[in-house]
């Protein structure tokens, strides 16, 4: 989705397009946590605990990361809250290593921060990354709203539910934040383009 800018056709704002940065953290924290719920045949709750939390809190860092940069325009509390709830839920995991304190406490984490995506991506239509944030939003909240349901299955089951979003999540910020970074890369070579004078053809 293209964004607001200063000259009639151009395309998102650079600025905007620095969103890259973060989405590749979380696409690679995503992606990793993910792979060890798939390769992780019979998790003990301990270790369900140790990886979930780790993931909680990176991932919670990275969401900071990613809504506390300028390009968003005026400041909202609810990312900083969903934020601070991942973080939280993190420690939640990492202190209190059992079903019930992953699955709730992750469960409201990623339903607020989901929802505080979803609410960021559709109040703003015009930025790049508006799409991604409903997509990945979404994921969250679904994610979240499963968990409580099978905490009674065990640690398989709730790591196979978190780690089933964090791999939707990793596609979709990954592939976002390589096209940002060669978008904005692009972006780069204009601009040095036309402040130092027609490019030779090649």
């Amino acid at each position: 989705m293209a964004a607001a800018s200063s000259a009639p056709g151009a395309g998102p704002d650079t600025a905007e397009l620095r969103v890259w940065k973060p989405f590749l953290a979380r696409a690679v924290v995503s992606a990793l946590f993910g792979l060890v719920t798939i390769f992780w045949r019979d998790p003990s709750t301990l270790v369900m605990s140790v990886a979930g939390g780790l993931y909680l809190l990176l991932n919670g860092a990275a969401y900071l990361w990613t809504h506390r940069m300028e390009h968003w325009g005026p400041p909202h509390r609810l990312p900083d809250v969903g934020g601070g709830l991942l973080l939280g839920a993190g420690i939640a995991s990492l202190v209190f290593p059992d079903g019930r304190s992953f699955a709730f406490a992750g469960a409201v984490a990623l339903v607020v921060a989901g929802a505080a995506e979803l609410v960021r991506g559709l109040a703003l239509r015009t930025h790049a990354a508006s799409r991604d944030l409903v997509v990945v939003g979404s994921v969250a909240m679904i994610t979240g709203g499963i968990l409580p349901f099978v905490e009674q299955l065990g640690a398989h089951a709730l790591l196979g539910v978190t780690g089933g979003g964090a791999l939707l999540t990793a596609v979709v910020l990954g592939i976002a934040g390589l096209s940002y970074r060669h978008d904005s890369a692009l972006s780069a070579s204009s601009a040095s383009g036309v402040q130092g004078g027609p490019d030779p053809v090649n």
